[in-house]
Order: structure tokens, then C-alpha cells, then sequence
């Protein structure tokens, strides 16, 4: 924050302020490390997993990639700072200022001080009549750099009240938006159906939760990673049939997709005479609506699904067989890219205004 302030004697109480050392030196460097480290995470995250825009975003990369430079640039400054002053202090009289650097002490009459500046680097500029000199403010102990602060005169407090209502409004944005997409990415997802592809089981104007606890966490392509990683070890159990997932498909990088899953690694899946089997036997599937045939459309045409489904990959088609796009079209799926299991359903656009809550509740 940019802050301006005047130094007037007769405000001034004689005071001394001590540059952090020892344990709280180590735990200030630490933990402005681990914000860095966790910015940059934060910029790559956010501009892979956020939803509603086509990732990655890269307004994104420039944005959180210049706000890295600008803390970068703060980081390098704590560190020369530190080694100037290590062990050293300011003191302020009505006399002036005196700065206790590593090798020498700086004194500065009060007659010479034109006025002090809280620049956005974390320093005190102490601007004189014939040059200028920078304290570390930012490498005093949190209490002691707002007492120090306080005995000097703002000489724009309006514009300081202002400035730190902006800055605290948009740190709340910014933790908020990083939670949310968090939330969304590894715990809980609201979606919308807008196709009858799963009718009768859901319907177009269903709005749905989709959690993503069950399956593992899906770690999203950032940069530096050829694909998402889908952490399975972290799941409470691996998919089964007849779970409703929803997942990216490998033809369309840009939506989202739900079905069923049909068949899991290892099954032998066939559809024949409108029915599907599993390891040769017909599967009772009392949801399907339509008929079930071996391929509606594709690239190729080819049955390419027929056989043993092969590790890491399942099988997953929609409830309406006569109108989805599934397996039959894209081929098998990938599991790592099964996003989470429908949960929930909780809301209907068309019912609810009937006054019809009847379909409301947990997804099977």
C-alpha cells in the first residue's frame, strides 16, 4: 500500500524499533516463501480448474504472472534489506530519525526530512532535501510496524482509508475465488442437464451435485503436466457399474459429460439383440429408455467397445440409448478423466414451478 505521511515533532514520541532476528527472522523468510509458493500454485490452478471459461485462461497467466513478478520483486527486497540491516534498528526522536544498519548508523535531522513514503515494496522512503534514504518497514514485527507508522502524520488519510478498503476487498475476492474453485475441483460440483440423453433418470432442466470425494481427487492439467492426474489412492472406492458419473470425453476437451458407467476394467462387454451383456450375460437395466444399439454414430462406424474392457478404462453409456453420445461414439473411457458421481438432484426448472418435488433427492 502506498502511504504518504509528515513528520511532526510535536506528535513524536521518542521510540526504537528492532529489525526481526533470530527465530522470527527464520519464520518471516519461511513464511514468505511458502506465499510465493503458493501463488504461483494459485495462478496455475486457477487458470486450469476454473469453470465456466475455456481453460487454460490465460488472462490468468498474465494477471497472476505479473502479481508473482511484483512479489518476487518484494521477496528479493526483504532479503538485500535483511542483510543491510541485520541486528539494526530505527529510532525515532523529535530530534529526527537515526537508522542502525549492519555497519554504520545513518542519522537524519528532523529539519531534513521533507516527508516519509510507505512504498508498495515494503519500505519507508524517508525523502530529504538533497536525496533519500529506505528503512525495511516490512521487517519489523507486525505490531511495531503499525506503532511506527502512527507516530508520523498521514497526509492523505481519505485516500489511505480508500486504499485499504480496495486491498482488503480484493484479498477477500481473491481467497474466495481460490476455496471456490478449490471446492469445486476436489469436493462438490453444481451442474445443469441440458439434453435428455440420461431420460428417464434425468431430465433436461435437472440441476444436480456432483461429489468428488468418492473416486479421488483429479489434479488438472497445469503447466509442466502432459495430463490431469487422477489420485485413486485418495478415493473411498474405485467406480462400479451402474454409478453415474460425469467425466471429459476425449472428442470434446470443453464440456463436461454424464452417463453410466456399464463396465468396469476387466468385463467382457457385448451389445447384442438390443440388450448389453456382461461376461456373456444380459444385463437387467430396468432405467434404459430406447433401444440398445451397437453403435449410433461415430467417425468409423466400427464396434470398437466389443470385448474385455482394458485397465484404466471403462465403459459408459447414457440411459436414453436412442439419443446419446457415449462409448459407442468416443470409444472406452479413460478413468482419470471422471471428474466425480452424481449425488444429488435438487432442482428442476420446469417442476418447481409446478409446485412438484417429487423427483428431488439422492441419484441412483
Amino acid at each position: 500500500m502506498i502511504q504518504f505521511l509528515r513528520f511532526e515533532s510535536s506528535s513524536i514520541e521518542d521510540s526504537q524499533f528492532k529489525i526481526v532476528s533470530g527465530k522470527e527472522s527464520i519464520k518471516f523468510f519461511v513464511k514468505r516463501a511458502l506465499y510465493l509458493i503458493l501463488f504461483v500454485y494459485s495462478t496455475l490452478f486457477l487458470a486450469a480448474a476454473i469453470p465456466f471459461v475455456k481453460t487454460p485462461f490465460i488472462p490468468l497467466y498474465f494477471i497472476g504472472g505479473c502479481a508473482t513478478a511484483v512479489f518476487i520483486l518484494r521477496f528479493a527486497n526483504h532479503i538485500l534489506k535483511y542483510i543491510q540491516y541485520q541486528n539494526g534498528s530505527i529510532s525515532v526522536s523529535k530530534e529526527g530519525l537515526e537508522l542502525k544498519e549492519k555497519d554504520k548508523t545513518v542519522k537524519i535531522p528532523q529539519a531534513d526530512i521533507t516527508y516519509l513514503e510507505r512504498n508498495f515494496i515494503g519500505n519507508l522512503l524517508i525523502r530529504q532535501k538533497y536525496g533519500k534514504t529506505s528503512f525495511p518497514l516490512t521487517l519489523l514485527a507486525e505490531n511495531d510496524r503499525e506503532k511506527l507508522v502512527s507516530l508520523f502524520q498521514d497526509m492523505a488519510p481519505r485516500r489511505t482509508v480508500i486504499y485499504r478498503k480496495i486491498w482488503d476487498f480484493v484479498d477477500a475476492i481473491v481467497v474466495a475465488l481460490v476455496l471456490a474453485v478449490h471446492i469445486i475441483q476436489y469436493i462438490i460440483q453444481a451442474y445443469y442437464i441440458p439434453t435428455g440423453s440420461m431420460e428417464d433418470t434425468l431430465k433436461v432442466g435437472d440441476h444436480l451435485f456432483v461429489e468428488k470425494i468418492t473416486y479421488g481427487p483429479v489434479i488438472p492439467q497445469m503447466i509442466g503436466m502432459k495430463k490431469p492426474v487422477h489420485l485413486s489412492c485418495m478415493g473411498m472406492r474405485k467406480i462400479k457399474k451402474g454409478d453415474i458419473v460425469i467425466f471429459r470425453p476425449p472428442h470434446d476437451e470443453d464440456k463436461d459429460y454424464i452417463k453410466r458407467c456399464i463396465a468396469v476394467p476387466g468385463d467382457r462387454f457385448e451389445i447384442k439383440d438390443g440388450r448389453v451383456y456382461i461376461n456373456e450375460k444380459p444385463q437387467e437395466e430396468p432405467y434404459v429408455k430406447g433401444f440398445t444399439r451397437p453403435f449410433n454414430f461415430g467417425p468409423t462406424r466400427q464396434n470398437e467397445i466389443q470385448g474385455v474392457v482394458p485397465a484404466g478404462r471403462v465403459v459408459v453409456l447414457g440411459d436414453n440409448r436412442e439419443n446419446s453420445q457415449d462409448s459407442r461414439f468416443f470409444g472406452y473411457l479413460e478413468i482419470e478423466r471422471v471428474k466425480g458421481k452424481a449425488f444429488i438432484l435438487y432442482w428442476n426448472t420446469r417442476q418447481v414451478f409446478k409446485l412438484d418435488f417429487s423427483r428431488f433427492g439422492l441419484i441412483r
